[in-house]
């Protein structure tokens, strides 16, 4: 799930239903046009489509099928090679993952409306659920379902998403919440760069809007504690207070490069490890082997996603919350948002002399 941007409420959710909702039919397909495109290009056909009366396309990529209706030539143009990029990024950047088993189903309509009514058409009766989320997309049973909204933030948006869907279709154990979402707002971050194929660099660190809110909400003292976070549920949040949503989105995005980053890099590791350990459906194990047997009753109930924590980085949770909190403080420091907008870490600089010392 997501909250984003510059005020604006934009909220994307992921299901927690991989495999207990009946799996809706998708959009007849009309194979009109199908051309295919040259060395060079992440695209490897382009078929006709249509959908509520719009054109539109199916852009088949390695590892997506993008319906889209999107009449933005430019993001047209970007998404293709942008999911590709992200896809790189998720399969590498925090640790050695496997490659999805099939084609990543992305649709990115032009309009709310067809939104809405594609929405409907997938989802079925747990539609109202979606049709709930004032401005973004989601993912649910390995596909996204997007809309333009802009470049930017659309495809910010696709990459948060991506994740999702990556991780429904990839992973034999579902990550706590904490984790999940903390990863997809690590993935959103990207600069446009002219030298790369895909005119795009991902580079987590330059997300803006997280670290603003971030900062914002540590300044009036309104963070949540480590172990309020790890068990906190994103769409309760909703019910209290907007700021409050965007606010544990931020915290998430720190606590990811916390762990990835943070304490030295203490938990780098253990990152990996879960991550891995998710992928090929170790988790509750590996909880158990370190905690003892009861916590394998626990894991399935609220206490699961803290005891994850426990598990795989600190047994001593006050110890990893001082920590967390001097990382979140030094953070938000006065001209670290510089090095934010550039995409270049506030911390690495640290971590490296220190393990020079």
């Amino acid at each position: 799930m997501k909250g984003r941007r510059r005020g604006r409420v934009l909220l994307a959710w992921c299901a927690a239903c991989v495999g207990g909702c009946a799996v809706q039919t998708l959009p007849t397909v009309s194979p009109t046009v199908v051309s295919e495109r040259g060395a060079g290009s992440v695209v490897l056909s382009v078929q006709d489509w249509s959908y509520a009366g719009r054109p539109g396309q199916i852009v088949r990529t390695e590892h997506y099928r993008i319906f889209t209706t999107a009449t933005d030539r430019q993001l047209g143009r970007q998404i293709p090679a942008f999911l590709e990029l992200a896809l790189g990024q998720y399969t590498s950047a925090l640790a050695d993952l496997p490659k999805p088993p099939m084609k990543l189903d992305t649709f990115v309509l032009d309009s709310r409306w067809q939104w809405s009514r594609m929405t409907k058409q997938l989802m079925g009766e747990r539609a109202e659920l979606y049709l709930r989320i004032g401005r973004g997309g989601y993912a649910a049973q390995g596909r996204a379902v997007l809309y333009d909204i802009g470049p930017r933030d659309t495809l910010s948006i696709a990459a948060h998403e991506g994740w999702h869907q990556f991780t429904q279709l990839t992973f034999r154990s579902r990550l706590p919440v904490w984790m999940e979402e903390g990863v997809a707002t690590y993935m959103e971050g990207f600069r446009t760069d002219p030298g790369d194929p895909a005119g795009k660099r991902m580079l987590p660190w330059a997300n803006v809007e997280r670290f603003d809110q971030l900062r914002s909400a540590h300044a009036r003292g309104r963070t949540l504690p480590l172990g309020q976070l790890l068990v906190a549920a994103p769409e309760s949040l909703i019910e209290v207070t907007t700021q409050g949503t965007l606010t544990y989105y931020a915290q998430v995005w720190a606590l990811t490069h916390f762990l990835r980053e943070g304490a030295q890099g203490r938990y780098r590791e253990g990152l990996r490890r879960l991550l891995i350990d998710a992928a090929e459906g170790r988790v509750a194990r590996a909880v158990r082997a370190r905690l003892g047997p009861e916590s394998v009753r626990r894991i399935a109930a609220e206490d699961g996603p803290r005891l994850v924590f426990l598990a795989y980085f600190n047994e001593d949770l006050a110890e990893a919350e001082r920590e967390f909190e001097a990382f979140m403080s030094h953070l938000v420091r006065t001209g670290a948002r510089d090095l934010i907008v550039q995409g270049e870490s506030p911390v690495a600089a640290e971590i490296d002399r220190d393990q020079g010392s």
